[in-house]
């Protein structure tokens, strides 16, 4: 069923949920839902171009009523993957379904994953705790300088964190640690491993964002739909951490973004001048990253709406960097309600938002809330003609019978 679709467009919002799913009690406490929760806290959260797209359809949201004339179409995706770590929602998007969740180790590694850990290592590691963006560094750095003994810091995320001064080790010596340590910690279900530097003194220490980072994961044990584009001759880009999650995928280019407006730009750039093949057919992915680390586990409710705002703001330029052909799809790994108990993802729906000027929902624009993240890509291979089956059923067939 090829439409002619050019590119295919996928906006991932880190940690942006609408709603519990079913099966949220079995991932913690019940009734996050990210959206409604945090436009609660103002009168109305300034999102007009996301309104026009349909997300206030999807979940209450203080200050904005349906949208009956969406300009896309909207529906509300759960996550079918077990686990609630982006590893598994992104790749879930892409259509890849894990029988076994990455483990997490939000209260830190156990005694005897530690002990492994020393012997393989041979240091002793400070921290193991849950202290990312909490001042760690000071903490435990003049220790480390002391001792050269590498700090460790869990996530809520199924992703581990170690940190060293420049001072204390050479390159060989940093990346042979992260590959000890990488042995280990994957034989014990970790996704992902991130090694860093960071510099000064004990007055002022500080992450060296200029210094490699070693990262190591675990890689899909299924082709993802990345592989089957490029393998049908449509170049793939992978912006931000979703590349990562891809590892091993056949990919064009990946462009590294740590902040949301990095992210932005980038996935702007390739929109209007990345490479496609002959009939102008291209798939970019790109996660943004701010939402979820810096506010969502931080519990930093103003910071998340102002971060969708600005987000909210940039929409218009996206839009008309895109061509006629072009299918924008915009959606999350979870949800992370900065309103809620604790510092861990919460297990929700997350929006979709689908939208082109070749399609218009013409008042019926919604999806439903029946599909899964995987449907994404089906939905994307169906427009690329690829006979590829991710998931059970397809909202495809859905939205055009609408039009």
């Amino acid at each position: 069923m090829n439409l002619g679709i050019g590119k295919s467009i996928v906006l991932v919002i880190d940690g942006f949920g609408v709603g519990e799913q079913p099966d949220a009690y079995l991932y913690g406490p019940r009734g996050a839902n990210t959206l409604s929760h945090i436009a609660e806290l103002k009168n109305r959260i300034e999102v007009p171009n996301f309104a026009r797209m349909g997300l206030s359809n999807l979940t209450y949201t203080k200050g904005w009523p349906r949208e009956e004339e969406s300009v896309g179409f909207y529906g509300k995706v759960a996550q079918r993957n077990e686990g609630n770590d982006s590893i598994g929602g992104h790749r879930e998007i892409l259509g890849m379904f894990q029988e076994e969740k990455y483990l997490t180790f939000p209260h830190g590694i156990s005694d005897d994953i530690m002990q492994e850990l020393n012997q393989a290592t041979g240091k002793i590691f400070l921290g193991n705790t849950n202290d990312v963006q909490q001042g760690f560094l000071t903490k435990y750095g003049e220790t480390h300088l002391e001792t050269g003994n590498p700090i460790l810091l869990v996530t809520d995320d199924s992703l581990i964190h170690i940190h060293v001064h420049q001072n204390k080790f050479q390159p060989d010596e940093f990346f042979l640690l992260g590959q000890s340590a990488w042995e280990v910690l994957s034989r014990h279900g970790l996704g992902r491993l991130h090694v860093h530097y960071f510099k000064g003194d004990i007055a002022s220490f500080a992450l060296d964002n200029e210094a490699p980072v070693a990262k190591f994961h675990s890689p899909p044990n299924a082709p993802t739909l990345a592989t089957y584009l490029n393998d049908a001759g449509i170049p793939v880009f992978a912006v931000g951490k979703v590349a990562e999650m891809i590892e091993g995928a056949a990919l064009k280019d990946t462009r590294e973004a740590t902040t949301n407006a990095e992210c932005l730009d980038q996935l702007t750039d390739l929109v209007r001048e990345g490479e496609t093949n002959r009939i102008k057919q291209s798939f970019i992915i790109a996660t943004l990253p701010e939402l979820d680390a810096q506010f969502g586990h931080n519990r930093d409710a103003p910071g998340y709406i102002n971060a969708l705002e600005a987000l909210d703001q940039y929409l218009p330029r996206l839009l008309r960097a895109m061509e006629n052909e072009d299918m924008l799809y915009i959606t999350s790994d979870h949800g992370n309600d900065p309103t809620f108990e604790g510092t861990n993802h919460t297990r929700e729906y997350v929006p979709l938002l689908v939208y082109s000027r070749m399609f218009r929902p013409r008042r019926q624009a919604s999806l439903g809330n029946r599909s899964t993240l995987a449907d994404i890509a089906e939905t994307i291979a169906d427009s690329y003609d690829l006979n590829i089956r991710f998931a059970a059923a397809s909202f495809w067939e859905h939205m055009i019978s609408q039009l």
